[in-house]
This record gives C-alpha cells, sequence and structure tokens, in this order.
C-alpha cells in the first residue's frame, strides 16, 4: 500500500509541475479581468465629459456670433457743442423769453446783409434826390450786390441809366426787376419812357399799357410827364388816360 501510495504522489507532483510555468499567467484570472474593466471604464467616462464639454463649446460659439451688436455710445458731434455766449442766453430766465431757439446761422448772417442794404438803399435814394446821380448810383449797385432781388434798387439804376441817356443798361436793369417780379408798374412805366425817348411808339405804349393794368395811378404819373411827349399827339395815347 505504501508503494502504490509513493506511486500516486510521485505523479501528482509531476502533473502539478507541468503548470508551474504558467502559474503567474493563469493564477487569479477574477483580478485581471476586473482591472481592465476599470481602466475601460475610467476611458469611456473621460470620453463623455471630452465630448459633452466640446459640445458646450460649440454651442456657446454660435450663441455669441448671433448675438445682435450692441450700438455704439452716441457722443455729441463737435458742431453741436453750444457757445458760451448761447448758454448764458438759455440760462438767464429774464433772457429766455426773448431768445429764438430755432434761428439758423443762415439766418443769423442773413439779417445783417439785409439791414445793411436798407441802410445803402435810404442813403442812395437820398442822394437821387439831390441830384447827386454818381454818388446814388455806386449806392445802389451795392445794394444789389448785397441783395440781387431789390427790384426798387434796379428799377432805380434803370432811371439813373435814362437820365444819362445810357438806354442800354437802362433796359437791362428795368427788365432784371421784371424778371424778379412782372407786375412792378415802375419798372413797365419807366420802360415806356425810355423807349417814348426813342421814338420806339409801339414798345412805349406797350409798356405804358402794362403800368395801368397792373397800377392804374400810371395814367396821373403819364399826363403831364414830358418824358412821353413822343407819345402826346396820339389817338391811342389820350384814350389810355381818359379811361
Amino acid at each position: 500500500m505504501s508503494y502504490i501510495n509513493d506511486a500516486l504522489r510521485k505523479v501528482q507532483k509531476e502533473k502539478e509541475s507541468g503548470y508551474a510555468g504558467y502559474e503567474r499567467i493563469v493564477s487569479a484570472p477574477g483580478k485581471e479581468s476586473n482591472r481592465q474593466s476599470k481602466w475601460m471604464s475610467v476611458i469611456g467616462l473621460l470620453t463623455v465629459i471630452f465630448f459633452a464639454a466640446g459640445i458646450m463649446v460649440v454651442l456657446y460659439f454660435l450663441e455669441y456670433k448671433n448675438m445682435p451688436a450692441k450700438a455704439p455710445l452716441k457722443t455729441a458731434p463737435l458742431t453741436s457743442v453750444i457757445p458760451a455766449n448761447l448758454q448764458i442766453v438759455k440760462e438767464d430766465p429774464e433772457l429766455k423769453a426773448g431768445f429764438k431757439e430755432k434761428t439758423t446761422a443762415a439766418e443769423i448772417k442773413v439779417k445783417p446783409k439785409i439791414t445793411d442794404s436798407k441802410i445803402l438803399y435810404a442813403q442812395a435814394l437820398k442822394k437821387q434826390r439831390e441830384g447827386k446821380i454818381e454818388e446814388a448810383k455806386d449806392l445802389y449797385k451795392k445794394v444789389v450786390k448785397i441783395d440781387p432781388h431789390n427790384i426798387q434798387a434796379l428799377n432805380n439804376l434803370g432811371v439813373i441809366y435814362m437820365k444819362k441817356k445810357t438806354y442800354k443798361w437802362a433796359i437791362i436793369r428795368l427788365n432784371d426787376a421784371l424778371k424778379i417780379k412782372y407786375n412792378y408798374s415802375d419798372a413797365h412805366y419807366n420802360l415806356a419812357c425810355i423807349y417814348a425817348q426813342k421814338n420806339d411808339v409801339s414798345q412805349s405804349l406797350f409798356y405804358l399799357k402794362n403800368a395801368i393794368r397792373f397800377n392804374p395811378e400810371a395814367r396821373n404819373w403819364a399826363k403831364n410827364d414830358s418824358d412821353l411827349k413822343a407819345l402826346a399827339n396820339l389817338t391811342e395815347f389820350k384814350k389810355l388816360l381818359e379811361k
């Protein structure tokens, strides 16, 4: 029996020694598998986290890109700065009542010019009545330069040129007045006088009719006007004065 037992022990030892070289590979297979599963889980979790973070970054970028741009802060332009003297007027309650806030710079510039032209016109008219024709002419020219639409100055210039028998310029100035205001009877009447002096009867009667049509008082002007003596014996002229 001992012999058989010894044989069996020997066979058992040889059988176990055949697996000795593979002990590290096959030992505890459950622990190695668990370790790999843990690493795979960690890697998977990190992948999900990075993927989610990437999606959030993309969504934030798209939202920021589509946001409407904020309007820049408005600043007052340099031209809107109010001068110190105007600020004083606005702040003073006694002066504020007479201050026109809507007065433009253009109006401020025009008013002195119109005032100057009126002063010059008054001086020119005085010189003309005094018989100082050349001085009056120069003043009327200044008036027209400042205010080209001053029909009285243009008319009076025409009268001065007519007195000097410079008919060409007289006609030009009177027509300039009519271009501004065609029913200006004074200019029509003076043109009638000029054409009468030039013995152009038809043109003289034409402008005289216009003068009377726009201002019936022109009949009284024509009755004793020596400048119209070329028309004195005409029947048509007499009929114009009788109406």
